[in-house]
């Protein structure tokens, strides 16, 4: 009978240290993920703040390539319209010349 008691009794102190070993490992655990968290969390505030910058350069780049386009397309249209007239009035004059040939 002493036998099995001691048995029991060594078992229930292995288990007992078992589950103690296992707690003290989970809440490391548990501290190594708050603080990869608290990293994860520094590091998406940074971009965050990174992306508003980039954001509002687009912008200004957006505002002055759109003023700065403006005029400048509307020169070179006017220049394809100007060539464009051109090439058709020489067709029409080579088209006339060829009939009275």
């Amino acid at each position: 009978m002493k036998s099995i008691e001691l048995i029991l009794t060594i078992s229930v102190i292995v288990l007992t240290i078992s589950v103690v070993i296992g707690v003290v490992c989970f809440v490391l655990t548990l501290i190594n993920i708050r603080k990869a968290v608290v990293q994860i969390e520094i590091v998406a505030n940074k971009i965050n703040i990174e992306l508003d910058l980039i954001n509002k350069v687009s912008y200004k780049v957006a505002s002055i390539t759109e003023k700065v386009s403006s005029p400048f397309v509307s020169m070179i249209s006017l220049l394809f319209y100007a060539v464009s007239s051109i090439n058709k009035k020489k067709k029409q004059a080579q088209g006339e010349k060829n009939e009275r040939q």
